[in-house]
């Protein structure tokens, strides 16, 4: 089994309205020596408005913004490809599972790609900041976890590498490739020191790994950021099968196995130590069997038999479990489906494998031909809306007289609405610009600079879709 390992750069923190602008791509065999290495630039897409944040944070200028050789889209494609072509892989990233990988999934998606691409055959996905946890409670003498200005453990990359003797200079964070080649670097270090402990965490890199430890009958243990907790299995969501209820065996069953469902739903959410959890099992959960986690249990832990006494209670009560799923069931059920199409990927149900075959098609042919193909082809109103939103960006001149002036309304839309949108519009960032300057010093002058050149840039957009709208 070979290695994938993978980072971006988006033009801000929200996966279902921002897009990654630069990726880079590792290719490693087995043995981690390196096989294949890319890195790509895109250029901005009209309709997003990046974080001025974000961009001071990375430090890409309006101009490179621009000046990518690459649309978002030719990136993507490129990205997918790599995937398909290296498998079969497991697919490293660092704190990926939270942010790279839902960024990646709804751009796929927006751009009519298949949206779980890195879980397809012969790909498993790990993230090297939960194995990095992971080591932390197994094996806390193996890593040095350094200590921030705060006073808190640091868990940032570039800190985590420094004070394990990795090279990360502060001036390459947040370059995809810098950061690429900086998690390889420490994937290296912690199959050196820990390689148990990481063993066992690339057992738990596809979903069928913590399926066979919570479908067991024996407690097992459940890591969290800072403790291991004892937990046994009960059952997956009738909603997700991915996601599992396990219940915290420190706590007495007693209390709640014998209350109605409403009652159980909400355990489901309490603040605080909660009876009953919910654990991914496609998100490479920390689980472990006992014999690989029990010495971690502090002090006080109780007896054995006790645990395994309790699980007993949890799996046998039937009544409790019948409960517990119908819970489970009505779980998000009077949640709102998002008239956007772009928040739609979890809510608006999968995609037919018909209408992924006809995705693939729509980019193997001419733009000329895709309107029309769009439009007769494509029953899923969501892909049928991305795909004339793509050729709109990226090729007005082949849309009819109608489908460039709903185009053109929607980019308006998207750019300049004063309502109140869960995306980045120019007032906005105009309004974020100000916040920033705020806060940063005056005596800082290259962050007032940059913080001016990014202002500059957008008043422009501005005033383009002025003249724009008045011409």
């Amino acid at each position: 089994m070979s290695f994938i390992f993978y980072d971006l750069e988006t033009s801000g923190l929200s996966a279902q309205w921002d897009v990654p602008l630069q990726a880079a791509l590792i290719h490693t065999d087995a043995n981690l020596n390196t096989q294949a290495e890319l890195s790509f630039r895109a250029r901005l897409p009209a309709h997003i408005v990046p974080s001025p944040g974000a961009l001071l944070v990375t430090g890409v200028t309006p101009a490179m913004l621009e000046q990518a050789p690459l649309s978002v889209g030719d990136m993507l494609g490129l990205i997918n490809r790599a995937f398909t072509e290296w498998a079969p892989s497991t697919i490293v990233t660092y704190n990926g599972l939270r942010f790279d990988e839902e960024v990646l999934r709804h751009a796929f998606f927006t751009h009519l790609l298949p949206p779980y691409s890195t879980q397809g055959p012969g790909l498993k996905r790990a993230d090297l900041l939960v194995m990095l946890r992971a080591v932390r409670l197994l094996e806390p003498n193996a890593v040095t976890i350094p200590i921030a200005a705060s006073g808190k453990p640091s868990m940032k990359l570039g800190d985590i590498c420094r004070a394990n003797g990795i090279t990360l200079h502060e001036d390459d964070a947040h370059d995809a490739l810098a950061d690429t080649r900086a998690t390889l670097a420490l994937f290296r270090h912690l199959r050196e020191v820990a390689p148990k402990t990481i063993a066992l965490m690339l057992e738990n890199a596809h979903k069928s790994g913590p399926a066979a430890l919570l479908a067991g009958d024996e407690p097992i243990l459940l890591g969290g950021m800072t403790a291991m907790v004892p937990v046994i299995g009960i059952a997956p969501s009738p909603r997700n099968a991915a996601a599992w209820a396990v219940a915290d065996l420190s706590l007495d069953p007693a209390s709640y196995l014998d209350s109605p469902a409403e009652e159980i739903a909400a355990l489901l959410t309490t603040k605080g130590q909660r009876p009953i959890r919910s654990v991914r099992t496609n998100a490479q959960p920390i689980l472990f069997g006992w014999e690989n986690g029990a010495h971690t249990l502090p002090a006080d832990r109780l007896d054995d038999a006790v645990y395994r006494q309790r699980a007993r209670q949890v799996r046998d009560h039937a009544g409790f479990r019948k409960n517990l799923l119908l819970a489970l069931a009505n779980q998000y059920a009077d949640a709102d489906l998002s008239h956007w199409p772009e928040a739609t990927l979890y809510s608006g149900g999968f995609i037919s494998d018909e209408q992924m075959r006809l995705s693939r098609r729509w980019h193997e042919i001419d733009w000329a031909q895709r309107p029309a193909f769009a439009d007769k082809l494509f029953t899923d109103i969501r892909m049928r809306a991305f795909a004339n939103r793509q050729t709109f960006l990226e090729a007005a001149e082949h849309l009819s007289p109608a489908a460039w002036a709903k185009g053109r309304d929607w980019l308006r839309h998207r750019l300049q609405t004063e309502d109140d949108v869960p995306w980045l519009t120019l007032s906005k960032a105009l309004n974020e610009i100000d916040g920033l300057r705020a806060q940063t010093e005056p005596g800082d002058g290259e962050r007032l600079r940059q913080i001016a050149e990014i202002e500059c840039w957008v008043m422009e957009r501005q005033q383009e879709l002025a003249r724009a709208s008045a011409a």
